[in-house]
Formats: structure tokens, C-alpha cells, sequence
């Protein structure tokens, strides 16, 4: 009689998941049959990676893994390197040599279709940019990793099913994905973008570059970067990276591994997961949206070697960003906040004024914008589904002057909002229902908007998979749970 076991894993990727419960399957399969003797339960290594527990269930009427063909010995598989890059030599032979057993098994894992697939094909709209001396929009598009452009009156109308963007950016040779924020330059019409988790690059690119296109430049840049915003007369590009909790500044043409010019980092600045980030000229102050969640480390010091994500051994050593090793249970999460900063602020600054409290009602604030000549600020609160107005000289807890929120406004999970200066307009990014919309400057309330843009028609819902991570079954409930 067959024993049958469950293997709890943790940290693997997909393809070095899908083998070992195949490993398993076969060491259990053709293992045990009646000897009577009593196993030794071992913890076994795979690099980093552990088998951690392992418990004897009952015996099934069928098979119990039938997602994957076993078609190689546990000893075999055990001597693969599974956990190889795709473009390693030990996953690719030399040409007209035949396939490894881990790249045929990968192979056929790949091959099999899914029974089930959950995705979004239409964009879903993140970071938004305006560009009114070209007349259009740009926005980066984080469900299929793209930068789509529309004409700036593009108003799709109820019945259409979506209005089609003059260009679009995005595939292997762009290095987008997850792309969540853009700043488009006004002399070049240059789009600089932002991808915040899997692929650490600025990528740039051309106003009349358009498809799989390759970037007229790219920087290096700290993980987790998330928010951008430039200063146009010091030709400086300021980050806000979340895992950081820093405010990044380089040159504006940085590129490839170059360094940044400081950092804005440390227990004194009251950075807590910083998303949104945004530039008053006038007053010559930095805003930054906060998130709240947070852990102590050291203040940075130029040429501390960098944090875990860039220190020895990453691709980048040479970052000058503090340690991302927290010091131990010094984890913590406080309410949201917008912390301002003098604009050549570095080091461990304190803010000059810290906006935070339940009369803001802000809510994971993640986009923030300034307007200069109104001395307002709007915010993007992504689960309170409303755009903030605060006075640029608020501090504390202080209520919104305005608040736009309600049916009518179409405002929902706003991750992205953006000022057209020259037209006095206010826009905002939906990632919760594939929409891009328009309002005047001082709108309230329950506001419709004076324009929409839509890569859906209206009724299709939003799946809102942005950068999943772990999924999990309800079995009570049915229903599948996604991080992201």
C-alpha cells in the first residue's frame, strides 16, 4: 500500500515547486509498500530552501497529484539544479545536444493549459502623466506592463467598448513590468517610467518611440521605487522607494549604474513605506505620500555599501541606500501621512510639516500633486476610492477642503492623479475600473467627470491583480485569495 504525504513549502518559485511535488510524488509512489519499518524524517536542503514538515494522511481512492507527468527518478531530480535561471548553461546545452531531464520536464509542465485562468486583459491604468504641449496622456499600465498614450480630448463615449490610445509601449525588449508611475519630459516629450517591483530599471523612452521598443537609455534603479517627479530648473529626478522608506535623488540624465546625487533617509524624516511624491517650485518643498508601515534602521551614510536588496552580492553594490534589515521587532505601522521636506533636504532630515490623522481621511495615499499657483495638494487614496485637497501649508490633523468621492465621480482604487496646468485640469488614474478620468480643478463631491477614458467597456469588471504574489483556497467559501 502507497503512503501519501503533504509537503509544506516555502519561498519557491513556481517551477521548482511544480518539480518537487512531482519529486515527492514519485519518492512516495514507489517507496513504501508494507515493509513495516519505520521511517527516519529528515529536514532536506535545497539551497536555501527547506522542507520545514511533513505529515502521513489518509489514503486516497486516486492519485494524488495529477498536474504533472513523473517522468524522472527522485535521485534524478534531486541532482537538477531547478533552481537555474532559464538562460543558465545548465538548462540550455550546446546546440543539437539533447534536452536536460529538468529542461524536458519544464518543458512538458509548460506545455500542459491551465483549468483555470484568471487575468485581465485590458489595461489597467496605474500612474498617469499630462503632457498638454503635445495634447495627450500618458499612462503606465500595470496589468500588462505597458505605456499607453491617448490624444488628451479622447472621451470615450458609454457605448463603445474602449477608446484606442495613439501608442503603445511594452514587451521583452522595453524593460517594463509592473510599471506604476510616469513623468513625461515638457522640452523632450521623453516618458521616463517606473517599475516598482520585479525589474529594477528606469527605462526611457523616445515621444515617437512605440512597440517592443528598446529605451534611449535606462538607470539602475533602488527596489521598490514607486513615485517620480522631476525638478525641471535643477534637472534633478526624485524617488520615493517604499522598502527604503528614502526619497532618492539623481541627475535627470542618470543612466545605466550612476549614482545618486543624496538621499533622504533615516528615523528623523518620518518616511514610512513612501509612495507618492510630488515638487512645489514655488515654495521649493517636497511632498511625499506615505503608506505608514515601517521598521527602524540605520540613518544612511554615503558609502555604507547599501542595503540587502543592493549590498554585496546584488546586482547593484555601489547604491548608497541604508541597510533594509530592520533591527529585530522594530516592525510598526502607523496612520498614513504626507511628510514635506525642504527640497534640497538629505540624510535624516525631519519634515517641516507632517499632514497624518482621521480628520485626512486618507487612506494608503499612493499619488500625490501639487498646484503651485492654488496652493493646494491632491492626494489618491487607492482603498478609500476618493481624491483629497489639502491646503500646501496644512499640518496635522486637518480635514480636506475638498473631497472627490461617490458614484457619479467614477473614482475607484485612484493610484495615480496628475495636474494639466495649462488647462486647468484634474486627472485621475482608476485601477479599479480601467479608467482614466477628467475634472475641473476645484471639483467636489460626487463629481462626474467632464471626460473618461476606458480600455473596457463599463461593465466588465476589474480583477485588480496587480503583481500577485501568494494565492490560497477557501474551500468553506470557495473562492481563491490573492496577495498582491
Amino acid at each position: 500500500m502507497s503512503t501519501r504525504r503533504v509537503i509544506s513549502l516555502r519561498g519557491l518559485y513556481l517551477s521548482a515547486l511544480l518539480a518537487l511535488l512531482a519529486t515527492f510524488a514519485a519518492l512516495v509512489l514507489s517507496s513504501g509498500s508494507g515493509t513495516g519499518q519505520k521511517e527516519t524524517r529528515k529536514t532536506i536542503e535545497f539551497g536555501s530552501e527547506r522542507l520545514v514538515a511533513w505529515e502521513q494522511l489518509p489514503e486516497l481512492s486516486g492519485p494524488m497529484c495529477e498536474f504533472m507527468p513523473v517522468s524522472a527518478s527522485a535521485a534524478q531530480l534531486l541532482a537538477m539544479n531547478l533552481s537555474a535561471p532559464s538562460s543558465s548553461p545548465a538548462t540550455h546545452p550546446a546546440d543539437g545536444a539533447p534536452p536536460r531531464p529538468n529542461e524536458a520536464l519544464r518543458e512538458s509542465v509548460a506545455k500542459r493549459p491551465p483549468a483555470t485562468n484568471i487575468s485581465d486583459p485590458s489595461y489597467a491604468y496605474s500612474g498617469i502623466a499630462i503632457d498638454p504641449i503635445r495634447n495627450e496622456v500618458i499612462m503606465s499600465e500595470e496589468n500588462l506592463s505597458k505605456i499607453v498614450v491617448y490624444d488628451r480630448m479622447t472621451n470615450t463615449p458609454p457605448s463603445a467598448a474602449m477608446s484606442e490610445p495613439k501608442r503603445v509601449v511594452g514587451g521583452e525588449a522595453s524593460f517594463l513590468e509592473f510599471t506604476c508611475a510616469v513623468y513625461v519630459d515638457p522640452d523632450t516629450g521623453d516618458i521616463y517610467a517606473i517599475n516598482n517591483d520585479t525589474m529594477d530599471w528606469i527605462p526611457v523612452f523616445g515621444r515617437d518611440q512605440q512597440g517592443n521598443a528598446v529605451p534611449k537609455r535606462k538607470l539602475v534603479a533602488p527596489h521598490t521605487a514607486f513615485g517620480i517627479v522631476m525638478d525641471e530648473q535643477e534637472k534633478e529626478m526624485f524617488l520615493a522607494i517604499q522598502a527604503e522608506h528614502a526619497v532618492v535623488i539623481f541627475d535627470k540624465l542618470a543612466k545605466d549604474q550612476d549614482l545618486a546625487k543624496r538621499v533622504l533617509q533615516g528615523k528623523s524624516t518620518r518616511l514610512a513605506d513612501p509612495h507618492g511624491i510630488t515638487l512645489d517650485t514655488k515654495k521649493g518643498e517636497i511632498f511625499v505620500t506615505n503608506w505608514g508601515s515601517s521598521d527602524e534602521r540605520p540613518a544612511f551614510t554615503p558609502g555604507n555599501g547599501g542595503g540587502a536588496r543592493n549590498g554585496p552580492g546584488s546586482r547593484r553594490k555601489d547604491f548608497p541606500v541604508g541597510s533594509t534589515l530592520a533591527y529585530p521587532g522594530s516592525g510598526k505601522l502607523e496612520p498614513p501621512s504626507i511628510t514635506v521636506y525642504p527640497k534640497g533636504a538629505q540624510g535624516d532630515t525631519a519634515p517641516l510639516r507632517v499632514i497624518q490623522g482621521p480628520k485626512t481621511q486618507m487612506d494608503w495615499p499612493t499619488s500625490i500633486t501639487v498646484h503651485p499657483d492654488r496652493g493646494e495638494i491632491f492626494v489618491a487614496n487607492d482603498t478609500n476610492d476618493s481624491i483629497t485637497v489639502y491646503p500646501a501649508d496644512a499640518n496635522g490633523d486637518v480635514a480636506p477642503i475638498r473631497v472627490i468621492k461617490g458614484p457619479r465621480s467614477m473614482v475607484k482604487n485612484p493610484t495615480g492623479v496628475a495636474l494639466d496646468l495649462v488647462n486647468n485640469e484634474l486627472w485621475v488614474a482608476n485601477f479599479g475600473n480601467h479608467s482614466a478620468t477628467v475634472y475641473p480643478v476645484d471639483a467636489n463631491g460626487n463629481a462626474a467627470p467632464k471626460r473618461i477614458i476606458r480600455s473596457s467597456p463599463i461593465q466588465q469588471p476589474a480583477p485588480m491583480l496587480g503583481n500577485p504574489h501568494t494565492i490560497a483556497f477557501d474551500s468553506k467559501r470557495d473562492e481563491i485569495l490573492v496577495t498582491n
